[in-house]
């Protein structure tokens, strides 16, 4: 799991985890690029792909932020309670 740090809110953290994940996309393309293997989205990719977004929308789920000393959940700070 890659944790990115802390964020103030779920949509920072989603912009954040979502950046990463088009980074690494790009660099997985890069280098089959480079190893000659140029193809349309195979299943692997697909499926690395899959396992990474859900991590990450369970990274940004499971974090909390804590301001002022209170504790909140992103959840809580979505619905803004």
């Amino acid at each position: 799991m890659i944790w990115l740090g802390t964020f103030v809110t779920a949509e920072d953290a989603s912009k954040n985890y979502e950046s990463k994940k088009l980074e690494f996309e790009e660099l997985m393309m890069a280098k089959r690029a480079k190893n000659g293997q140029i193809s349309e989205k195979s299943d692997q990719e697909s499926c690395v792909t899959d396992e990474f977004e859900e991590k990450s929308s369970m990274s940004v789920d499971e974090n909390t932020n804590t301001s002022n000393g209170v504790e909140e959940s992103d959840e809580e700070l979505m619905m803004g309670t």
